[in-house]
């Protein structure tokens, strides 16, 4: 039995019966004794990565390996400590690349980025393609920039896409094609504006209509995402109106009845995409209505009419919610020698105030001093979780033994962590205040010093002690 559906959603279809083996022999002598990770997109809405494989640069040889399975070809990232890189996975492919660390070497909160070298790379090879069109397309505009310069270059990129079309007329990459053809849609629709109702029927009739809906390219969802910027309130005001009663009725039916009056949106999986975007960009601008929009997303993960645009919905609800207060805290877990895994439910009729730091960055060292004062002042109320996210276990060590006076639970788990995924933590310090229940109370939490514009903390672990140590009067004009 053969698995054939024509879009399916990235991560199924690594299942399929009819995966291939995909293997990457790398060489990253700049990353010994470290682990490789490689990752795909979920959905290009949230732009969800997934885990393919792991591997571990070999401290004998600087060698890794990763092998998976996969049913057709999808862009990969490979991630080895902070740096990342991207590749494209073709099935039952073989690639032997060369992994350097990234140029830029400043502290940052974001992973740096290369580029992987490909050595015997078959011509054939969805990268080849693509690296050699984007070289070939560099120059072309190279050769003709003072043309370009004097506002041609939509002229020269209408002769490009002709030559383009003879170049790869016996090309049957499928994925290559879509991202061909879609990185200059792109650019047409960046140089010549969609402002323009004709352009932007133009770019409908030539690029969307006659085509099936490419959920797993990068390059097309990209343009996808650029030509449906359009937000529910830049809408005639009756199909607003619509919109927003929808809206507040929760009805993901009713909206793609609203949203069909789009001529742009007549095919019902874009509008259904589009949908699901637009409410997760219109969660922070209606505040009334958050509930509403949860409950649709909640829906339409369960209910779309495809499984991509389930599981983008689900994404987007649990970006949407996974740090939103009242809703549970991301999941935490640290192994204790001789003791029982510490989970929320350690800290279970407790608030606890968590936080990330790292020893290199001052102001994280100054709040750590706070801390231990907080700790004495509401050790009884509140318990204190703090996560070092060091690059190296050793300067944790190093700075705990120089800091015995901490008696707070604190832990080790580096940049790389689900964790720190999980809280979606770009900076350190950073700080969250989760509830008796397990539940987000404050995201971000104020920090333990004021910083001259906000409160620090130690005024809501007031309010805390108070409320927790004043009796309660229930009876009405009871003294």
């Amino acid at each position: 039995m053969k698995l054939r559906l024509k879009h399916i959603f990235l991560v199924i279809m690594l299942f399929s019966l009819n995966a291939k083996a995909t293997k990457i022999s790398g060489f990253a002598p700049d990353f010994v004794g470290q682990k490789v990770e490689l990752y795909t997109y979920q959905d290009y809405i949230t732009l969800t990565l997934v885990k393919l494989g792991e591997g571990v640069v070999s401290k004998e040889d600087s060698l890794f390996s990763i092998e998976v399975e996969i049913g057709t070809t999808i862009k990969g990232v490979l991630q080895i400590g902070k740096t990342e890189a991207p590749l494209y996975l073709a099935p039952k492919a073989a690639y032997d690349i060369y992994f350097p660390k990234a140029q830029d070497q400043a502290i940052s909160f974001q992973n740096l980025k290369t580029e992987v070298m490909f050595y015997g790379l078959d011509s054939l090879d969805v990268n080849y393609r693509i690296l050699q069109y984007n070289q070939w397309f560099d120059a072309y505009i190279a050769y003709h920039e003072q043309d370009i310069a004097r506002g041609q270059f939509l002229t020269y990129l209408d002769t490009f896409k002709i030559y383009a079309a003879q170049a790869y007329a016996d090309v049957k990459d499928e994925y290559f094609l879509t991202y061909v053809r879609y990185n200059i849609a792109e650019m047409e629709q960046t140089f010549g504006g969609n402002s323009k109702s004709t352009n932007r029927l133009n770019t409908f009739i030539n690029f969307i209509d006659p085509f099936p809906v490419y959920y797993e390219n990068d390059q097309y969802m990209s343009f996808f995402r650029g030509f449906y910027s359009k937000n529910f309130d830049d809408y005639v005001p009756d199909v607003e109106a619509e919109i927003n009663m929808a809206i507040y009725n929760a009805s993901p039916t009713k909206l793609m009845s609203a949203l069909k009056k789009d001529v742009f949106l007549s095919k019902p999986e874009i509008r259904e995409t589009v949908m699901i975007d637009q409410l997760g960009k219109q969660y922070y601008m209606r505040n009334d209505q958050k509930r509403s929009i949860l409950i649709m997303l909640d829906s339409l993960s369960n209910f779309a009419s495809t499984q991509v645009n389930a599981t983008t919905a689900k994404n987007v609800k649990l970006y949407l919610t996974s740090l939103e207060p009242g809703f549970p805290a991301p999941q935490i877990k640290f192994e204790v020698d001789g003791k029982d895994p510490i989970t929320w439910k350690t800290y279970r009729g407790k608030f606890v105030y968590l936080n990330f730091f790292e020893t290199w960055n001052d102001q994280a060292k100054t709040d750590m001093l706070i801390i231990e004062s907080l700790k004495k002042k509401y050790g009884e109320y509140v318990s204190f979780v703090s996560i070092c996210t060091d690059e190296k276990r050793e300067t944790f060590e190093t700075y705990m033994s120089e800091h015995a006076e901490f008696d707070w639970d604190i832990f080790y788990e580096g940049q790389t962590s689900e964790i720190k995924l999980d809280f979606r933590v770009k900076m350190v310090p950073s700080y969250y205040l989760i509830d008796q229940s397990g539940f987000i109370a404050i995201s971000p939490a104020p920090s333990p010093a004021p910083d001259g514009e906000y409160e620090s903390i130690d005024k809501t672990f007031f309010f805390i002690k108070k409320a927790l140590t004043e009796p309660q009067y229930n009876g009405i004009g009871r003294p």
